[in-house]
Order: structure tokens, then C-alpha cells, then sequence
């Protein structure tokens, strides 16, 4: 007889079916309710946020303008130039920063003013400073000119529209005031022109060597430079306030100024002047002096002997011819007191009467 087999399931699938089916029923108006219900309470925060902050941006702008825009206690009043004796004047200042008092200091836009001050060829460094409530500092450090740059050497850069400033980093500018101290700076000449725009910097070689120069000699008192002429582009030629010429290499002129002022030093108690020197040769220096007035130049081949006195003839001793018979002997007269000079009528004193010894070269 045969058995049930194992594991056998004691349902069928149709019935397995029925049993994993969940019996939910929701009425649809009631899902459509809650739905709408939903839709209703973001609409309505929507609104209350975007109210809340548009009140808060009109409520915000409605203060700054009452009490910040608006408000007298923050208008311009109090502007400060510094310095205000230079070559760039508080009137060109204001007008390139665009900044005019009576204004709100927050209209002004601090980082662009800045930016057209340095913009100027006299300005090096521009400070703009807000101070609240109603104050703006300005501060400006402007280039220090050491030299004049014109195309001759004989031209007065004082009176000429070409001649241009440069400080000792090399940019060229032009000042629309001339104060005092431009009129004694020294000149450097031989420069095309033409090429020099005001703010831009001149990087040539020959220009380099003659700032260096100016910059190392501007304290010096004992010799100073009047002009230096850059027209043969591989050396320096400087003439001085005593119309020297001294020729410079365009290296080392530290080095070449201290040679220099060894050489005026030692020509110093000769009471001379140097008329030239080359200073590109190092050993055996050329060097011519100036004229003395009145002194025959070295290099003439005529000079002026000192006047000495005549030379006094000296005599000599004759010999004395012999002679058959020698002649007598005579003894000096010795005159007694009485027969002393006695003074003459005439003031001069007669000499007495006596026998004048016997002299053998008479």
C-alpha cells in the first residue's frame, strides 16, 4: 500500500492566492480632502514667509535711507589732504578721486578713488581712509624728483614744455608747479624725447648709471654735478659747477666717485682744478688742470724763468812780476788819538791823515 507523499502542501495555489490579498478600502473624497488640505497649508506659508521678508527688506530699506542715507550726521564735512604744499595740488586730488563734501561718505567708492590717484604720474602711493561720522583722510606720498631730463645739454629745463622730471627709480613725470628745490637739480641730457611718456619708467642701461650717480652724490657738498651728457651711450660725461669734464664708465660708479674725490683732495692744497679726467682707465688716470691766471700752461713749450739777482764777478790774484831790485819795505804810521777823523762840515766823516799800509794786490 502506498503512502502519502512527504512535504506535501495541503492547498492549492488559486487559495494560497486569496490568503496574501489585503482587504483596503478608502472612500476617494476622503483621499481628495486631505490632498487639498496639504496644498492649502504651503500656499499659506508661502505667504506668510514671502510677507515677513518683503516687510523686512522695505522695513530695512525705509531705515537706511531715514537714518543712513539721509541722515545729516554722516555727510561729508571734514576732508583731509595730506600733504598739501607739493607738487600735486588738493584741488587735482579731489577732482581725480571724485570726491565732493556735502555728500553721504557711503556714496563714495573708496577702492576706485584709490586707484585713480595712483593712476598720476606724481603720486606713488595713495591712502584713502573713511573715518565715521562725517570725515575722509587722504593721504598722498608723491614721487621726489633728483633730476631733469632734456634732449641738449644747454637747455634750461626750467622754461622748456620737453623737459621732463625723473626720480631715482627712473619714471619721467611732469609738475604742473614748480617749486624751488626743481630749480637746482642737476640735469641729464642726450635723451630722445620723444620716446619719455609721463608715468612710464625708463629702463635704459646709460639712464640707470646717471641715477646711480645723482643718488650716491646728492649729499655730497664739496662737488657736485651740473650736467650729464648720455649722448655717447657708453659712458658718462659730467661737467660740474667748475665746468670740469669727468668722463665716467657706466659700472661701478661708487667706485669711480671715490677715485674722484681722492683725486680732489690731493689736488686740493696745490690750489688746482681739474679741467678733465677720464675715470674709465683705471691705473694712470688722465688728468689736465685748469690754468692758473697769469701761469704759462704746462704743455707750452715756453716758460717763465724766476728773476734771480746778477751774479758779482769774483776776482782773482794776480802774480806779481819779479824784479831785479825789491822795493823798500815801508812800516805802517801808526797816527796818534788826536789825528782821529774829525767830522766833516758837510756831516760825513773826513777820515785823518795817515800812511796807508803797503797792500800786496792793490
Amino acid at each position: 500500500m502506498k503512502g502519502k507523499p512527504r512535504n506535501q502542501r495541503l492547498s492549492s495555489s488559486k487559495v494560497r492566492k486569496q490568503q496574501h490579498i489585503l482587504e483596503v478600502t478608502i472612500r476617494r473624497d476622503k483621499a481628495v480632502a486631505m490632498r487639498n488640505r496639504a496644498i492649502t497649508a504651503f500656499i499659506c506659508k508661502t505667504l506668510v514667509f514671502a510677507t515677513l521678508a518683503a516687510g523686512a527688506w522695505i522695513g530695512g530699506k525705509e531705515a537706511l535711507r531715514r537714518f543712513l542715507w539721509e541722515n545729516p550726521d554722516y555727510f561729508l564735512t571734514d576732508l583731509r589732504v595730506t600733504p598739501t604744499d607739493g607738487a600735486v595740488t588738493r584741488e587735482q586730488v579731489l577732482q581725480t578721486a571724485g570726491i565732493v563734501e556735502g555728500r553721504n561718505i557711503f556714496t563714495f567708492d573708496l577702492a576706485a578713488a584709490r586707484a585713480e590717484l595712483d593712476k598720476l604720474p606724481q603720486v606713488e602711493r595713495a591712502e584713502i581712509q573713511r573715518v565715521l561720522p562725517n570725515r575722509i583722510d587722504i593721504t598722498i606720498t608723491e614721487r621726489r624728483p633728483i633730476a631733469w631730463v632734456t634732449q641738449r645739454a644747454n637747455e634750461d629745463p626750467t622754461a622748456s614744455e620737453k623737459a621732463f622730471l625723473i626720480d631715482a627709480r627712473g619714471v619721467v613725470m611732469r609738475s604742473k608747479i614748480l617749486l624751488p628745490e626743481y630749480r637746482h637739480l642737476p640735469t641729464i641730457s642726450g635723451v630722445a624725447i620723444e620716446n619719455l611718456v609721463p608715468g612710464q619708467r625708463v629702463n635704459s642701461f646709460e639712464m640707470r648709471a646717471a641715477l646711480d650717480l645723482v643718488r650716491l652724490n646728492g649729499d655730497n657738498t664739496h662737488w657736485e654735478a651740473l650736467n650729464i651728457d648720455l649722448s655717447k651711450g657708453y659712458c658718462l660725461v659730467v661737467t660740474d659747477r667748475n665746468h670740469s669734464k669727468i668722463t665716467f664708465g657706466l659700472k661701478d660708479i661708487a667706485k669711480q666717485l671715490d677715485r674722484l674725490f681722492r683725486y680732489l683732495d690731493l689736488i686740493r692744497p696745490m690750489n688746482k682744478e681739474i679741467l678733465t679726467v677720464n675715470l674709465m682707465v683705471e691705473r694712470n688716470t688722465p688728468i689736465t688742470f685748469a690754468p692758473i691766471e697769469g701761469e704759462v700752461p704746462e704743455s707750452s713749450p715756453t716758460l717763465v724763468a724766476p728773476k734771480t739777482a746778477a751774479p758779482v764777478p769774483v776776482k782773482t790774484a794776480q802774480p806779481v812780476a819779479k824784479s831785479a831790485t825789491p822795493a823798500p819795505f815801508t812800516k805802517p804810521f801808526n797816527a796818534p788819538a788826536s789825528a782821529a777823523a774829525t767830522p766833516a762840515p758837510s756831516g760825513k766823516t773826513k777820515p785823518g791823515t795817515f800812511r796807508k799800509p803797503f797792500r800786496l794786490n792793490p
